[in-house]
This record gives structure tokens, sequence and C-alpha cells, in this order.
């Protein structure tokens, strides 16, 4: 994901934009706590713990020598940022909720994205998979940009997406697999930009309904490991007392206000 693969990423930024998953702000279906682990290409690593429940998500890690907790507070529809050692925190609204994907390719993939509009045009087969097939159009950075997806209906997940400039994404179901003790399902992810293209992987686990591990160029991963599921303190998931709130822009160490 970075030097050369780095300048695809970007180039692809437009077409993977509705793939991304983001931190939902709705109740979890399922909740559950997990380390967090990501190994980057230049040889860093960054650990964590992310735990999710019926009050929201919460994410602690440490960076750059400074602990952070970002937390997502769906009674409120909040997001945070809390920085323990400072005791000041940044408040913004929550990212939207994902698109239910118990419903499946039925659901409108531009559900709660604000300027993105979704036509749905029928039903296809690929590799195997019933889809249904979506004309896609949102705005990035002042252009409008138009595509097409393909989600899976079983598992409500884009597995193609085009676009009008050559881009190109799919994804492919390789088999099943057990991964730290759960089982998953592995599906290659082929990329295509410019004339470049790449591929990396993905750990979907269905009792939890994301993905649990990727493999990408250039030597990034990232995973979920120790896995638990079972109920969350809702506290995590709450503004601790004694936190000062800081102005936009400040970050960790500006003034609290």
């Amino acid at each position: 994901m970075f030097g050369r693969v780095k300048s695809l990423f970007r180039v692809l930024a437009g077409l993977t934009l509705l793939l991304s998953l983001p931190l939902s702000a709705a109740p979890a279906a399922i909740q559950y706590s997990a380390e967090i682990y990501q190994k980057l290409p230049q040889g860093g690593e960054v650990t964590g713990r992310v735990y999710v429940g019926r009050e929201g998500m919460r994410t602690d890690m440490t960076r750059n020598g400074e602990r952070m907790i970002q937390q997502v507070d769906t009674r409120r529809g909040v997001s945070r940022i809390l920085f323990p050692e400072k005791r000041t925190y940044l408040e913004m609204p929550a990212g939207r909720t994902p698109p239910d994907a118990a419903r499946g390719g039925e659901v409108d993939p531009c559900q709660g994205l604000p300027g993105a509009h979704c036509r749905r045009l029928g039903e296809e087969t690929l590799n195997g998979r019933p889809v249904v097939k979506w004309a896609v159009s949102f705005n990035q950075q002042g252009r409008q940009i138009e595509g097409t997806q393909w989600i899976d209906r079983e598992r409500g997940m884009v597995v193609r997406q085009e676009m009008p400039d050559g881009q190109r994404m799919a994804l492919k179901l390789l088999g099943t697999e057990k991964l730290n003790g759960r089982r998953v399902e592995k599906w290659a992810v082929d990329m295509e930009a410019n004339g470049n293209r790449q591929r990396s992987y993905r750990w979907y686990d269905p009792e939890l309904n994301l993905v649990v591990r990727e493999v990408m160029p250039g030597g990034f991963v990232r995973e979920m490991r120790n896995i638990r599921v079972g109920p969350q303190d809702p506290a995590l998931f709450r503004l601790p007392k004694g936190y000062r709130k800081m102005a936009a822009g400040q970050g960790g160490g500006g003034l609290p206000r």
C-alpha cells in the first residue's frame, strides 16, 4: 500500500469509496471484543483492542508513543477521539450507518450516503454466486463519479465494481478456512487502474459480518485476533468523567476549550 502501490491506491480512492467499512452508527447485531494488529510495510507495528457493543464501538491503540481511544457513541450519535494522558477529547458526528448486510444485495448501497444516488439494474450471477447489479453516482471533491456495483445477495458486500475510466475491482471467494479458531471465508481482491494491477486478500467472518484479516501488496497486514463474542460494558462507549473538550483541529496537543 506504499511506494508504487500507494499511488495505485490513490487512484482507486474513488473506486473504493463505497467499499470501505466505516464505524457503524447503528447498534451491533453481535457484541464482541478483539485484539487488533497492523504490520506496516516499513517494518513498524500497531496493536490495540476493539470493543463492539449495543451502545457503540471503541478502539484503543498506541500511536507514536501516545495512547488514543476512539469511541462511537450510538446513544448520542457522536464519534470521539480521547487522549488519556492529557484527559482531553475531540468530538464529531458519527459516520454513516453502513447498509444492513442482512438484507443482502437488495439494500440500496447509497443508503445513508449524502449526495449519492443508486439505481437497481437487475440480478446476475458472478463466479457462481447470485448478485444484484446497481448503478452508482456520487460526488468526490467536486466531481461527479459514476460507476457500477455488483453486490453479493448472501453477504451484502460489493464483489465487483467498474468505473467509466477503466478502474476495476473484483472479489472472488477462494474457499473457507479456520483463522484463530473461527470459520472464515478467504476472498481474493483484484484491483486495476491506469494499466496497473494488484491482488490482496481478505478473510471474512460470516458470524460477525466483517473482514477480520487483510493482506495487501507491499507487506501491509491488518487483522483481529482473540475474538471474544459476548456482552460489552456500556461504560466503554461513554465519555469518562474529567475529560475536557477541544476545538476541532487542535489535536492531542491543543488547548482544551
